[in-house]
């Protein structure tokens, strides 16, 4: 018993039991990658903020508000529970939606209620909640249609591009997942 407990002692000690939301170091240059690659590909400049939000069924989302529509400056969540390469992905079709705002072919309605895409496609947020609930209705969004497109098509582009192979060397996790990819 007294073994057991030492053991479990330990593994609090080192978080193994808790969900840490914080960036890890090797998370941090996958992520800046992914930004700086999407960012050379569709040539937007935006502050993007990147958070982990563990929620069931989620890959990811941006925030919608002031700061992103007027400022250019994103949150973006995304889901850590997600295997690497989903996680690439999930970055990418994020980052899609926040070349939209920033090019502002994505835009709330003055009032927030409605989203306008490319001033002629106007969905209520109230219908845009209930759209969710069908996926494949859901993915024939406009905004998600090219997002889902860029995640899978730009997949295989960023991992064969120097914003990945040069990570390479910069951290012993990130060469394993570089690796094992």
């Amino acid at each position: 018993m007294k073994n057991i407990n030492k053991i479990i002692s330990k593994c609090l000690e080192e978080d193994i039991f808790r969900t840490d939301n914080s960036i890890k170091p090797y998370e941090k240059l996958m992520i800046d990658a992914v930004i700086a690659f999407m960012k050379s590909k569709f040539g937007f400049n935006a502050t993007i903020v990147v958070k982990k939000k563990d929620n069931v069924g989620m890959i990811g989302d941006i925030v919608l508000n002031n700061n992103s529509v007027n400022l250019n400056k994103f949150t973006l969540h995304y889901n850590p529970s997600q295997g690497y390469p989903s996680m690439i992905k999930s970055l990418i079709h994020e980052l899609t939606h926040v070349k939209q705002v920033s090019s502002k072919e994505l835009q709330p309605s003055a009032d927030y209620k409605s989203l306008v895409w490319n001033t002629d496609y106007v969905l209520s947020v109230r219908d845009y909640i209930k759209t969710m609930k069908n996926m494949s209705a859901y993915k024939e969004l406009p905004w998600e249609k090219e997002a889902y497109s860029n995640m899978n098509s730009l997949y295989d582009e960023f991992i064969n591009s120097p914003y990945w192979t040069n990570l390479r060397g910069k951290d012993k996790n990130m060469d394993f997942i570089i690796n094992n990819l």
